[in-house]
């Protein structure tokens, strides 16, 4: 692990964590606000990463997750050695068919969430034998960004995927990195739910174990250890797939009791 991220005393790495994760979420604002605004009409082009940095005074790597972000609310579309453009200017989320970028899930969550088990446990292991320098220590920014996010009770979504992002551009494989962007924010089971849904699958105690679960997977791609990297993701995912399963399970019975109810009130 780095070591400006292992030192408990050492605040330089969270702080700087804790700063770029609010640009993140003030420039994904402003973006928004721009997109939204009646003087851009669909189908307008953004300006290159470069301009918008310049524009909003923010590095590329914040421009590029806040055009995720907006990617997954379906307000802009990337168009492969193109550009983005304004895909709608009204926000969708995720719903149970998903339609990110370009393609369209007709999928449950517990399917997309089987799909990244195939894939994101083979990334894990072709990071922890390929990932370079500069690759992991990347991984090791996103965790702790997470864990800060988490600290300062802010969002973790954006954060959160970013941590399965940076594992897969240390694949060097652009097929993985190609994926987690099309597919965006709504990669995350979080973005299917709504309410107390929501409150339920995704509490204090599950982000907390989700801290440990990343720092696993982080130090089996530090180590280099390709079956203990694919093991910790396997793990990760597993207990989301888990927790989504019960959740769905539970709904399922009260609608049953639901329809029981009005059986009897027939």
């Amino acid at each position: 692990m780095p070591k400006d991220m292992t030192t408990s005393g050492d605040t330089a790495a969270p702080l700087a964590g804790k700063k770029k994760n609010t640009l993140t979420l003030k420039t994904t604002h402003a973006l928004r606000e721009r997109i939204l605004d009646d003087a851009t009409k669909v189908g307008d082009k953004l300006p290159t990463e470069k301009a918008l940095a310049q524009e909003f005074g923010v590095s590329r790597t914040v421009i590029r997750e806040a055009v995720a972000a907006l990617r997954a609310d379906g307000l802009l579309e990337a168009k492969h050695g193109v550009g983005v453009f304004v895909s709608q200017k009204t926000e969708t989320g995720a719903s149970s068919a998903e339609t990110v970028g370009n393609l369209h899930f007709s999928a449950s969550m517990l399917d997309i969430l089987e799909l990244r088990m195939a894939v994101e446990v083979h990334a894990a292991g072709l990071a922890a034998a390929r990932r370079s320098w500069a690759q992991e220590a990347k991984i090791w920014e996103a965790a702790s960004r997470f864990r800060d996010a988490l600290a300062q009770n802010e969002p973790t979504e954006q954060a959160d995927w970013t941590f399965h992002r940076a594992i897969s551009e240390a694949t060097n494989n652009e097929a993985f990195v190609e994926f987690f962007d099309r597919l965006g924010l709504s990669i995350l089971p979080r973005r299917a739910l709504e309410g107390t849904k929501r409150g339920t699958l995704i509490t204090p105690q599950y982000l907390e174990k989700s801290v440990s679960e990343h720092n696993a997977i982080c130090e089996a791609i530090a180590g280099q250890d390709v079956e203990a990297a694919r093991e910790a993701m396997k793990n990760h995912i597993g207990g989301s797939q888990m927790r989504y399963r019960g959740l769905m399970v539970q709904a399922g019975k009260s609608t049953e009791t639901a329809d029981n109810s009005l059986d009897e009130q027939v």
